[in-house]
């Protein structure tokens, strides 16, 4: 059996092609093959020609080719090269019609690297997957606002199944359908009005109720070649509960601070101008000067008393000495008002000579020591304390003891209001500092840390 030569040309053209090509016969053997084809099957050019399927490929291979014809068109085979290596080919059939036979032509397709690609990509998806669903987020991918992609905890929110998800409309999925305000969330997330971040609130059955808060961070991306979008849920419970904890003690502290005013006004001004206002009505009534220029006396030490105690009060709302001086002078300011009333023996020693700090630093380490100072007084029964302020490695520290009966924190934290021990907490918390309570041969003392 003679080859097809046609003056070389064809057999030229099969030989420049880098996929390997051969042609059958009726008799599946072989008319015509190229060098890339030669080189797979580790058989010579010139032995190729009337060669027959059977003799260059083995039985599982060579059964594909000997079918109907034109059966073979997109099979899958399995090849080994001459080192024994198996690789995958995809089969493409064109029938030729050659000096007038009827011929079959077979083009390989080495799958190799496809193959390894699908197989990079699988392990890439399964990957992300995995990544995804280990997330402590839930995450869904809607399009046109039906859920194509959902992480496990996802079920753990709504309790559906993978399977009930997946085509569900986002809004119907994460809210009540009778809550308008909380579907509105969903409605806005493409084109001009595309929102990126929202909060909504999942409630009982009753609306009455919250039970979790989430904040939606939404992002478009393109999802198996369409415009989709991307949304995390971040649980944020936890965070609105504690802004309401804080909105309640600060405004607890402040209705605290309200009722301090009054009462200082009403038990500390409110004498003293009562007795001015009777001492007034008897200079109209005093019968002799002495009388007269007494009971005047008496009105002038009753008003430097009023101003004296007004000036503790407005001290109280905002110390001028922070804003003009700083901590260390408004605390030697309050130190002094509580030695001159006799009240006890105050130690302070300080480092901080004039430096000064952020205000509301400043504000709360003052508030803290004016509330640890009445601590003493009111239920230590103490007759000295001292106070340590110091500045150092960009830290200011304040160390607080006195000579008192000291006290269990533990205890008094399960008391609501007990001391006022909760307001220096709160006050620590706000300026972002530290406190240790510490108990030392029945002593208790205080050790507030803040990092500057």
């Amino acid at each position: 059996m003679k080859p097809i030569t046609e003056s070389g040309f064809l057999p030229g053209v099969f030989n420049s092609i880098p996929n390997p090509i051969f042609a059958l016969d009726k008799k599946r053997c072989f008319v015509l093959a190229n060098q890339a084809f030669c080189d797979l099957a580790a058989i010579p050019l010139h032995e190729v020609v009337g060669t027959h399927i059977d003799h260059v490929f083995p039985p599982e291979v060579s059964r594909v080719f000997k079918g109907k014809p034109g059966s073979a068109n997109n099979s899958e085979i399995h090849i080994p090269n001459g080192s024994g290596e198996v690789s995958p080919y995809l089969v493409s059939v064109l029938r030729a019609q050659i000096e007038d036979r009827a011929l079959e032509v077979f083009t390989l397709k080495d799958l190799a690297e496809h193959k390894q690609a699908e197989a990079s990509l699988h392990e890439s998806e399964e990957l992300y997957r995995t990544l995804v669903n280990q997330l402590p987020n839930p995450i869904l991918i809607h399009i046109d606002g039906n859920v194509v992609f959902a992480n496990d905890l996802i079920l753990e929110i709504t309790g559906y199944s993978k399977e009930e998800i997946i085509g569900k409309n986002a809004a119907a999925l994460l809210t009540d359908p009778a809550d308008d305000k909380n579907k509105a969330v969903f409605k806005n997330l493409s084109g001009d009005s595309f929102v990126a971040e929202e909060e909504f609130e999942i409630r009982t059955e009753n609306r009455k109720v919250v039970i979790r808060n989430f904040l939606l961070r939404n992002s478009k991306l393109k999802y198996k070649g369409q415009d989709a979008v991307m949304t995390i849920l971040i649980d944020i419970t936890e965070r609105k509960h504690l802004e309401k904890y804080v909105l309640g003690r600060v405004i607890e502290t402040e209705e605290k601070d309200r009722k301090q005013f009054a009462a200082d006004l009403h038990d500390d001004l409110g004498p003293i101008l009562s007795s001015i206002k009777l001492h007034l009505g008897l200079l109209e009534h005093a019968k002799t000067p002495e009388k007269f220029t007494e009971t005047l006396g008496i009105c002038n030490h009753q008003l430097s008393e009023a101003i004296a105690k007004m000036r503790i009060v407005a001290n109280n709302l905002m110390p001028r000495l922070i804003e003009n001086f700083g901590l260390e002078a408004a605390v030697n300011s309050f130190i002094n008002t509580m030695q001159h009333e006799e009240v006890f023996n105050i130690s302070f020693v300080c480092n901080l000579k004039g430096r000064r700090f952020q205000k509301q630093t400043e504000l709360h380490f003052y508030r803290i020591i004016c509330e640890l100072i009445n601590n003493t007084v009111k239920h230590a029964g103490a007759t000295s304390a001292t106070i340590k302020l110091n500045y150092a490695g960009a830290r200011l520290k304040l160390d607080y003891t006195d000579n008192g009966k000291g006290y269990d924190i533990t205890e008094i934290n399960k008391k609501p209001g007990g001391m006022g021990v909760g307001n220096i907490i709160q006050r620590v918390n706000l300026i972002d500092a530290k406190i240790q309570f510490v108990n030392r041969k029945g002593k208790t003392e205080v050790k507030i840390r803040k990092e500057l």
